[in-house]
């Protein structure tokens, strides 16, 4: 066989393998990769910064329902505050997710997955890793103090030692004769009327603390602070009373472990550890929210109001009448207590 003939049939030998191969391509279109994208806004951020990250997804043909990431995918650090859905064209979408950062430390978004569903064939694609770098607030540590002014002596003024000396003498003289008037005059027993504790509403607490903090000014920097202390605080309180809990005691991470160990409803938890958390990072991380989060938190704790009423109304009513079966307890023992009394002294 010569040359030029092995090369024409080496060329007519590959030609039909070539063309099953791409045959094979055109049929099975989901061996096409799916092209997903994405980025973020910031290059840092600050505690409680928001940003926004898009994906952009390219696929080869449409399919029955796509899923993409929620806010579990996201981790702890991050919280979606919105998210946007458009469809450009029947094979690109682009989901745009406004983020707020909770961290203290350099993180990144981790790969999240996309479900691409295709009667019951799944297809999972996932975005790239994005690092996130921590931008700290604090002022550096190398910062030179001012100096320390001079102390300059003073001429001790004698006067007033001897003046103070005077007085001290004379308060001795007037408390002494006070008490030997009250030694003279006879011994009068105070009669003793039953008042009984009246019961302390939890949830009625809860209410008059938050609307205490609806009129709360924001003067100067710690007013911020205290708002956030006294929002906590009155969160810890409402759980401490009904529940049990050493809340004011305990860190956020305890209290929301103990809630869940105890069965509440979810929405509370929620709504307490999004409340909480903020709270932790203005008191631990010198966060400073602006005024629209403040009322965020503030409406956050609002709500929480609304569905601890419809869980814990049935709890709250068994406290009311044991509180009253107590009180009528102690009304019937301070009665005969009275009475005993009363034929002693006859």
């Amino acid at each position: 066989m010569t040359k030029s003939t092995f090369s024409t049939w080496s060329t007519w030998s590959t030609t039909p393998l070539l063309l099953l191969l791409l045959v094979a391509f055109a049929e099975n279109p989901t061996a096409q990769a799916q092209d997903v994208t994405e980025y973020v806004t910031v290059d840092s951020l600050r505690v409680g910064d928001t940003f926004t990250y898009n994906i952009t997804l390219r696929k080869n043909r449409e399919y029955d329902s796509i899923l993409f990431p929620d806010s579990t995918h996201f981790g702890e650090m991050f919280e979606i505050r919105s998210r946007q859905h458009y469809r450009e064209t029947n094979f690109k979408d682009s989901l745009v997710y406004r983020v707020q950062y909770f961290g203290t430390a350099d993180t990144r978004i981790p790969a999240l997955p996309i479900r691409l569903i295709s009667g019951t064939d799944t297809t999972t694609v996932r975005t790239n890793p994005v690092p996130v770098y921590f931008s700290s607030v604090l002022q550096s540590e190398n910062e030179e103090f001012r100096p320390l002014k001079p102390i300059f002596d003073f001429a001790r003024a004698w006067w007033a030692y001897i003046l103070g000396a005077i007085l001290l003498a004379l308060l001795s003289w007037y408390l002494y004769r006070l008490y030997q008037q009250k030694s003279a005059e006879p011994e009068v027993e105070p009669r003793a009327d039953f008042s009984p504790a009246p019961f302390m509403d939890p949830l009625v607490q809860l209410e008059n603390s938050l609307k205490q903090l609806r009129s709360f000014s924001f003067e100067e920097e710690e007013d911020v602070k205290q708002f956030y202390i006294n929002l906590g605080d009155a969160i810890r309180t409402y759980f401490e009373t009904l529940y049990h809990i050493p809340a004011l005691e305990s860190t956020s991470r305890e209290i929301i472990l103990e809630l869940e160990k105890r069965m509440v409803d979810e929405r509370m938890i929620t709504q307490t550890r999004k409340v909480l958390r903020q709270a932790d990072m203005v008191k631990f991380a010198k966060f400073k929210p602006s005024e629209e989060q403040t009322r965020i938190s503030l409406s956050i704790a609002q709500d929480f109001v609304e569905v601890a009423r419809k869980n814990d109304g049935p709890r709250i009513e068994q406290m009311r009448r044991q509180h009253q079966s107590e009180i009528e307890e102690q009304r019937r023992k301070y009665e005969e207590e009275s009475e005993t009394k009363e034929l002693h002294n006859a």
